[in-house]
């Protein structure tokens, strides 16, 4: 199930009206839902994937009311978002489709308003053509009943008020602060369950996955068993029965809800509260009167309420001597390697670094990139890696409560505390996380 690329699943409401992504998505569920046109029973098609949550009349697939809610859940959108990938390299291009996520919904944000706008319009521009927009309402046409009243063969919903919306929301903090999982699945199917009923429509029955809008909803609720994950969850409270349960019918190598606990080994991950900064030469090179002043980072506007923050570092080469890097913000002045590292100097916090020392062999040998047969081989001792560093506290302080246009300042020191040029530590881009 590995992939070759980590790619975000971003919000929905992100996209503009005419974003590529989201002409991307349209035109695969389109596309989709001719397949079942064609032949019902196609497993390609729409009416079999939204089909699989309530089964086809015998016993129901999807599972509710147990542990294996979240876990099952996430190899069905997986299933999901490769099928309509499949369908966008048929009419783009493999690339384009290598770089299509699933968006999800943030239903639970302190400001939702209500059902984004890609779902409710009636129609969209395709390129000059107005088409009717395959994410407002979908065919329902399995030959069984659907306890909703009519239509009965196409979607429909009938959302409550904002208000009712912003406190289901409310209770998804709740359930990310339990540390067990089984305390965390109980808790987050309540929401999830509240937010079915608030749409109404066919998404209030169990037939909700025909309902294009339940896609970006459980993408959703997919992301908050990331953040668990990520936060406060502890994984090993994780039954060995959830783990071992054979998430059916999907058609992976491992179907074992355990497989599917990594979400970038499936190719995707949620960052799309990140501020992502790429370091380009004009940005490496910006404002700087020498390599050993500050690394401009402009990370953009912090929201004005996070629970947690996070400076990321993307692609970090190993250093051959240790070194530390140092984080400033919205600083009058340059820091440098007399700044103290206080909140009153703005300081964020910093990363320490172990030298692995000089090569030991000829040029190239501690190089990860010249490793041969490395798809074969596992990862080089010295591949790039990832590292993070809490700034939760200090952004909090700054902010104050409000939002937070972020400056960021990035100096490097070695052991003794010398400062360094910035070019002395390489690494791809870096990116601040809050949630």
């Amino acid at each position: 199930m590995a992939t070759t690329s980590v790619v975000s699943r971003e919000n929905i409401e992100s996209w503009a009206p005419d974003s590529p992504k989201l002409l991307l998505f349209r035109r695969a569920i389109a596309a989709m839902q001719k397949i079942s046109d064609e032949a019902l029973m196609d497993e390609r098609g729409y009416q079999w994937v939204a089909g699989v949550h309530g089964g086809f009349g015998g016993m129901a697939m999807c599972q509710h009311g147990n542990t294996n809610f979240v876990t099952w859940h996430r190899p069905y959108l997986l299933d999901v978002e490769l099928k309509l990938r499949a369908r966008i390299a048929a009419f783009a291009d493999r690339a384009t489709a290598d770089e299509w996520r699933l968006p999800y919904w943030d239903w639970a944000a302190p400001d939702a308003q209500g059902i984004p706008q890609a779902f409710t319009e009636e129609t969209y521009d395709d390129d000059g053509q107005t088409r009717a927009n395959p994410l407002f309402s979908a065919p329902y046409q399995l030959p069984l009943p659907v306890d909703v009243a009519p239509p009965r063969d196409a979607t429909w919903r009938a959302p409550r008020s904002a208000e009712a919306l912003q406190a289901i929301g409310a209770l998804v903090p709740l359930a990310l602060s339990e540390p067990d999982f089984r305390d965390f699945n109980t808790a987050l199917e309540n929401p999830h369950n509240q937010i079915h009923g608030w749409a109404g429509g066919f998404m209030a029955t169990y037939r909700s996955a025909f309902d294009p809008l339940f896609w970006c909803h459980h993408a959703n609720v997919d992301r908050q068993f990331w953040m668990w994950q990520q936060g406060e969850g502890h994984m090993s409270s994780i039954p060995r029965a959830v783990r071992d349960f054979p998430c059916q019918p999907f058609k992976f190598k491992d179907i074992r809800a355990e497989a599917f606990f990594d979400t970038r080994a499936l190719g995707y991950t949620y960052a799309t509260e990140r501020l992502l900064v790429t370091l380009t030469e004009a940005t490496g090179t910006m404002e700087r009167d020498s390599p050993q002043a500050p690394l401009p980072l402009d990370f953009g506007t912090v929201p004005a309420n996070f629970d947690r923050a996070r400076i990321n570092v993307h692609g970090l080469r190993h250093p051959e001597m240790t070194r530390e890097l140092r984080f400033f913000a919205n600083r009058d002045t340059p820091p440098d390697a007399s700044t103290p590292k206080t909140i009153d100097e703005r300081f964020l916090g910093s990363y320490m670094l172990l030298g692995h020392g000089p090569c030991p062999g000829a040029p190239g040998h501690c190089d990860p990139d010249q490793q041969s047969g490395a798809a074969l081989r596992p990862p080089h001792h010295l591949a790039p890696f990832d590292i993070f560093i809490d700034v939760t506290r200090p952004l909090q302080v700054l902010g104050g409560g409000a939002p937070l246009q972020l400056q960021g300042q990035l100096i490097v020191v070695d052991h003794t505390g010398d400062q360094l040029p910035t070019d002395s530590l390489a690494f791809d881009n870096a990116s601040l996380t809050v949630r």
